[in-house]
């Protein structure tokens, strides 16, 4: 009875202590369970965090190798199932060049990205705002360069030293950058030029205004015809260069506004070489101005005035850099467009000054009269009319300026 009593108090306490241990174990169980939704629930953040984040995160060891990154999320590429180096990832030309991968080139001793990582691995810090360019693999696998902000921050885990390198894509804030020196300059150089045009323009207008003013107190005391003829010629043409002086400013003031208008209507082809035939009773001394024949009657759609504008300019500049010979003014069609030309055997202009003549306030020659913004304008206005202006020139022999409209035909007049 004794003994059995014994094995009863045996067999209880032993399952007592089972039924502890068991509830011990559900316990850890459940805390286990806990820890692990918690892990999956942060592991879920950084994850996201990974893959939404503007930069390309990289866990390294201090031999360079990625552990974990984002890369291949953000670029859509597939993660290759060897391990690679920061060199390999980055596309560097140095590691894609040698055999054995990053840091096994003769130049990688001197890459700056790995000096820069090298060095905060030895002193123990981290490092901030290393520039460098990139080569990023896209999702179909094409290499692209960037321009790029590398930092890097140094730490220990589980006693292994480690690096979370983040390089951020700066190519289009670089850009951005690029844009806005460059606009910075073409509004220096504008005001440089609108300087320059407004002190040239006192001495432009003063010389017209001076000469009508003069010549008209004068006129009253002209003792012959001829001589008041004379007079009132030398008014007409110094009145004629002060409106076109006081029409250029206005219509560049228009093209600054945006307000620069455009009336299109029909406009019979014979009336535009009757204005070539106006040009050509222009001509004096030892000039001779050609109208050449057009093309048979027929009406096109355009703006007559800004394209006799735009002829009117270039045949006065033609005139005023021709000293002998001739002026050819002309028009032939083509396939889609008209092509109007003007061409001269004038001083011609320098190959290297070519660009520069369609430009705002340019006067390749300051002895001549004018305000340097006729063929400006006329670029505005062949573009607004959908066209093309060029200038052809050969120094010491001649220019030919042209223009094209598109050949909107609207059949022939009734």
């Amino acid at each position: 009875i004794a003994l059995l009593s014994i094995l009863i108090i045996l067999c209880a306490v032993l399952l007592l202590s089972y039924l502890w241990e068991r509830r011990k174990c559900l316990r850890m169980q459940k805390r286990l369970f806990r820890e692990s939704r918690k892990l999956e629930h942060t592991s879920h953040i950084a994850s996201a965090i990974l893959k939404n984040v503007h930069a390309y995160i990289l866990l390294i060891d201090n031999d360079f190798k990625v552990l974990k990154t984002n890369y291949y999320q953000l670029t859509g590429t597939q993660k290759s199932l060897e391990e690679k180096r920061v060199g390999d990832l980055l596309q560097c030309r140095n590691a894609l060049s040698a055999e054995g991968g990053c840091g096994t080139h003769a130049y990688c001793g001197s890459c700056p990205i790995r000096c820069a990582i090298r060095q905060a691995f030895e002193q123990r810090r981290g490092f901030t705002d290393l520039e460098a360019t990139l080569n990023v693999l896209t999702a179909e696998k094409k290499s692209v360069a960037c321009d790029a902000v590398i930092s890097g921050s140094y730490f220990l885990l589980n006693e292994e030293e480690n690096m979370v390198l983040t390089v951020h894509d700066i190519t289009q804030l670089k850009q951005a950058e690029k844009e806005l020196t460059l606009a910075k300059e073409k509004a220096e150089n504008a005001d440089i030029s609108k300087s320059a045009f407004l002190a040239n323009m006192s001495h432009e207008i003063r010389t017209p205004l001076n000469a009508i003013t003069g010549f008209a107190e004068i006129l009253a005391s002209a003792n012959t015809e001829e001589e008041k003829a004379q007079y009132q010629e030398i008014i007409k043409m110094n009145a004629d260069l002060l409106l076109q002086l006081v029409n250029d400013i206005l219509d560049m003031s228009k093209i600054e506004a945006g307000t620069l208008e455009f009336v299109y209507t029909k406009v019979l082809l014979s009336d535009l070489q009757q204005l070539f035939q106006m040009r050509v009773n222009e001509a004096g001394g030892n000039i001779q101005i050609i109208a050449e024949p057009g093309l048979p009657s027929c009406t096109i759609e355009t703006d007559r005035n800004r394209v006799a504008q735009v002829l009117s300019n270039f045949t006065t500049n033609a005139i005023k850099f021709t000293q002998e010979g001739n002026v050819r003014i002309g028009y032939k069609a083509r396939d889609t467009e008209l092509y109007f030309y003007v061409t001269d055997t004038g001083t011609g202009i320098p190959a290297d000054k070519l660009p520069e003549v369609f430009g705002r306030f340019v006067k390749l020659n300051k002895e001549k009269k004018g305000t340097g913004l006729g063929l400006s304008i006329s670029k505005t206005i062949v573009n607004k009319l959908e066209g093309q202006i060029g200038a052809d020139s050969v120094e010491g022999k001649g220019s030919t300026f042209w223009f094209t409209i598109p050949y909107r035909t609207c059949g022939r007049p009734e």
